[in-house]
């Protein structure tokens, strides 16, 4: 249809991309790249993958005519499958506007007008799953119904852990401690966690779990078999699907051929994120790469080994380095290696930084794609190229002053300079310029803003000294401590408590509450009581205190009681009436969010539909369902099963700082990053895994204990090279993110070493700080110079 040069012609003076095979062969070479020709894009950070798979799908579409509805392209995130998506929509939009317009496609006017770009398949292959699952299901059959993580986490303490009191159970609590670690104690939450990290490596890794529950059938192995059955004969029951059971319901359905009508005009698949893909996952791609080259198509995957982060999540990078030679075996296919390696996101020196570190572990390079091409700077500097910062204090708490100052700094005193050849040196945000305090942003291995003993974590300093005088700026940290222990989930938690069981009678009467859910229960109405006490403004009529009261005497004073059953959800939201941050603070609405998606999901699986019965003829109906509500919705916020899910915190508020973990950050860029590489770590005692590992941990064992059972059969790495591996990849992410600058944090023990009574200690080993798994630190020659400030 197009003419090909027409096209690109079209996406340079339209979307203000040039792509030559002069300027970058491979991203040309990827977009122009024949209809049958299957590849493998091995695609550096920055490097442009989105714009090369959205301009690969829409040559598709124009150039070569493809109907948009054999396309299927998908990706790991829900944000980066919107951002693809409205990338293809947006620009497939203005480039037809362009052909259009052009006389020479007169002929195709029709054809171009009748083209449905939103008849591509995109989304995350959960989404894809469910969707095509739903569309194409048999007559009479019900659509699937997924629940979140949370929601999953909530059914596996009922059913998993609460159901016969297996969360008192020894043999269990030992065989899931072991593959936790010994630290933290896991509590009922804990459990669950862990229950649901096993149940879905059954999945991800296709393991045999009639041969994995018999290699334990009398130990924590079987009880927690016993735990996982429950969690799933649940969700059988009630006609739902978690992430893992969706995929592997999709997978069963398309190598049956139940899916006929899909997949006989499935031409095109394109995967990104590839190197976080799973066994099953790879099942499902190469099932649909199947049907794509029987209907003469292609499949495309773009991914990157050196940012694969979420083995700890069943991912599984040895699927993406060996992926041709996989894809070989299984289709009898393979595809064309391109290699994206021109980073047009950070500056020279951010660059060489992160091409430096990524090759200081020579054990390392045995387990990257081989022959990968280092990383180029190709940005066209507009603004300074600063040199990497170092900012390494002596205890953390000066640490978190000094960020702190430099941050507001930064924003608002009109900049840092850190050389003195030029003013034009600073360091600023620029608000004339469209700039705010989120494009500062903060990484650590965890946000946690407190640690299990009380104790500030440099995540809670910093938010403390930022919003002190002048010129305060708040942060954006809503995982920053544990739901249950955030002072307003605290307050309202505790109100509805209050509310539905005033004396705890019916909290007392049970028990299969755990011990750490009734000590938070009773924290949580101690907050009540101070805030019923703190507010007595009226809302409607009534004060807070008086509110409560009629729940209490189970009267009908307003409109709002007058129900025979009454949904917690409008408690909820009567109550956040007399809770301000809730109502008006971005925080207390994600915590409010969490609370209430929580309430919503939970009467999927609850008896009474998280509804609260008032029924005098009746009254054990009024017992079962508060007590269903305690099990469903009030235990698992108490024990730590629900957390803030990461779909929240997308969008970040201009006017803050966000604090967020590395992973959390994958996919994400900043003008200024700080990366905390050694804050938590002020001694040898501290945490070695997160650091320097001494072996594999939680992730890699269970990894081991379950691929025994699965095709994949055991990694040939061990958990100690695989630990260490992670590591570094975790750091690259972090060194990649920023446009700008970067700002490397942390204690002088990292950097210096440190100091007791008795004796000077020498450096602290730390992979973020350029320690090889051998012992050797290049902090002085292996990495390019560090200004420290």
């Amino acid at each position: 249809m197009i003419q090909f040069p027409d096209f690109m012609t079209a996406v340079q003076g339209t979307l203000d991309r040039t792509i030559t095979p002069d300027a970058n062969r491979g991203q040309y070479d990827a977009i122009e790249s024949a209809l049958d020709r299957s590849l493998f894009i091995v695609a550096g950070p920055g490097s442009g993958k989105t714009m090369v798979m959205a301009l690969r799908v829409l040559k598709l579409v124009y150039v070569d005519g493809i109907d948009p509805s054999t396309i299927l392209v998908t990706t790991f995130t829900k944000k980066a499958a919107a951002e693809l998506r409205s990338r293809i929509l947006g620009w497939g939009d203005r480039l037809r506007g362009v052909f259009v317009e052009n006389p020479v496609y007169a002929n195709y006017w029709e054809i171009l007008h009748s083209i449905d770009l939103n008849q591509i398949v995109t989304g995350t292959l959960d989404s894809i799953s469910e969707n095509i699952l739903q569309e194409y299901r048999e007559p009479g059959n019900p659509a699937p119904v997924i629940i979140e993580e949370f929601i999953a986490n909530a059914m596996m303490v009922r059913y998993g852990l609460l159901d016969g009191g297996r969360f008192r159970n020894e043999d269990l609590k030992s065989y899931l401690q072991d593959l936790n670690g010994p630290w933290p104690r896991l509590n009922t939450g804990g459990m669950a966690e862990i229950l649901i990290e096993i149940k879905d490596r059954v999945f991800h890794d296709q393991v045999d779990i009639d041969a994995f529950c018999a290699s334990g059938a009398d130990s924590g192995i079987g009880v927690a078999c016993d735990a996982i059955q429950a969690y799933l004969e649940a969700l059988e029951e009630r006609l739902l699907y978690d992430y893992a059971k969706i995929e592997q319901v999709f997978y069963q359905k398309l190598v049956q051929q139940d899916l006929a009508e899909f997949t006989s005009k499935i031409r095109f698949v394109l995967v990104d994120e590839y190197q976080d893909t799973n066994l099953l996952q790879e099942q499902i791609y190469f099932a649909l790469a199947s049907y794509a080259l029987q209907n003469q198509g292609s499949i495309t995957v773009v991914g990157d080994d050196d940012q694969s982060i979420y083995r700890f999540r069943g991912a599984t990078v040895d699927l993406f380095t060996h992926f041709p030679a996989r894809i070989e075996d299984a289709l009898g296919i393979r595809p064309e290696l391109i290699t994206l390696s021109k980073n047009y996101r950070s500056t020279q020196n951010i660059v060489e930084f992160v091409k430096q570190f990524v090759i200081l572990d020579e054990t390392f390079q045995e387990v990257r794609v081989a022959d990968k091409p280092a990383i180029e700077h190709a940005r066209e500097e507009m603004e300074v190229n600063y040199p990497i910062l170092g900012m390494f204090r002596d205890d953390i708490d000066t640490l978190a002053q000094d960020l702190a100052s430099f941050i507001k700094d930064v924003v608002h005193n009109g900049g840092v300079q850190i050389s003195q050849s030029s003013a034009m040196d600073a360091i600023r945000v620029d608000a004339d310029r469209g700039g705010s305090p989120a494009d500062v942003c903060v990484l650590c291995s965890s946000p946690q803003e407190v640690k299990n003993n009380g104790e500030q974590r440099l995540p809670g300093l910093l938010r403390d000294y930022l919003q002190d005088p002048p010129h305060s700026i708040n942060v954006f940290n809503p995982r920053g401590q544990n739901l249950g222990d955030i002072p307003d989930v605290q307050v309202l938690c505790g109100l509805m408590l209050t509310c539905i069981d005033p004396d705890h009678a019916i909290e007392d009467g049970m028990r299969t509450i755990p011990g750490e859910a009734r000590n938070k229960f009773a924290t949580w109405r101690a907050a009540a009581q101070t805030h019923i006490r703190q507010h007595t403004e009226r809302h409607g009529g009534m004060t807070l205190a008086e509110f409560v009261r009629s729940w209490h005497k189970r009267t009908p004073r307003d409109a709002f009681l007058a129900k025979r059953e009454l949904p917690l959800l409008d408690l909820a939201y009567k109550l956040i009436t007399w809770i301000s941050p809730m109502q008006h603070d971005v925080e207390g609405l994600v915590y409010l969010e969490v609370i209430t998606r929580t309430i919503t999901q939970s009467a999927v699986f609850a008896s009474f539909g998280s509804e609260i019965i008032f029924d005098a003829k009746n009254p054990e109906l009024e017992e079962k369902s508060i007590q269903d509500a305690m099990r469903g919705i009030f235990i698992p916020l108490a024990t730590g099963a629900i957390d803030v899910n990461e779909d929240l915190l997308e969008t970040i508020p201009s006017d803050r700082i966000p604090v967020m973990s590395i992973h959390q950050a994958k996919g994400l860029e900043y003008p200024l990053v700080i990366v905390d590489v050694g804050s938590d770590f002020k001694d040898r005692k501290s945490p070695a895994f997160k650091r320097f590992p001494s072996k594999g941990g939680k992730t890699c064992d269970m990894e081991d204990e379950l691929r025994a059972f699965s095709s994949l059969q055991l990694p040939r790495r061990s958990g100690f090279d695989r630990a260490f591996d992670d590591l570094r990849r975790l750091y690259f992410v972090a060194f990649s993110r920023p446009h700008d600058v970067l700002l490397l944090i942390g204690l002088n023990s990292v950097k210096d070493g440190y100091y007791t009574r008795s004796r000077i200690h020498k450096t602290i080993p730390n992979v973020a700080t350029g320690w090889d798994r051998h012992g050797t630190w290049n902090w002085g020659d292996g990495l390019p110079n560090i200004i420290h400030i």
